[in-house]
């Protein structure tokens, strides 16, 4: 069962980002500035983008950037190679998203 829950939250992350290019961008220049392969590739997916195995995506979280008109935005942790000795913490990453948005992914959950 965790499996099944921690596909489909990376699958509802996958689908948010591919609509954040920025988002993708960033998080592959921030790889590429440690040395490493990129996070996401562009697929053939219905959603456009794949996770590189490698990496470890985790502490998916909502930020309320305003209150007024409201901003959020969707955070995660990414790793690479945790676990191991070749492990690399890339840092904190946050993709904006609108509230419709948000309560999908988090019925989803």
């Amino acid at each position: 069962m965790t499996v099944v829950a921690a596909t489909a939250t990376l699958d509802n992350l996958l689908s948010v980002l591919a609509n954040s290019r920025q988002t993708v961008d960033e998080v592959n220049a921030a790889c590429t500035a440690k040395g490493l392969s990129p996070a996401f590739q562009n697929s053939d997916s219905p959603i456009g983008i794949t996770a590189n195995p490698d990496y470890r995506f985790e502490g998916f979280g909502a930020i309320a950037e305003r209150i007024f008109p409201p901003k959020f935005a969707l955070s995660f942790w990414i790793h690479y190679k945790p676990g191991n000795a070749q492990h690399v913490p890339l840092g904190r990453f946050a993709v904006p998203i609108n509230l419709q948005e948000l309560l999908r992914f988090r019925a989803k959950r």
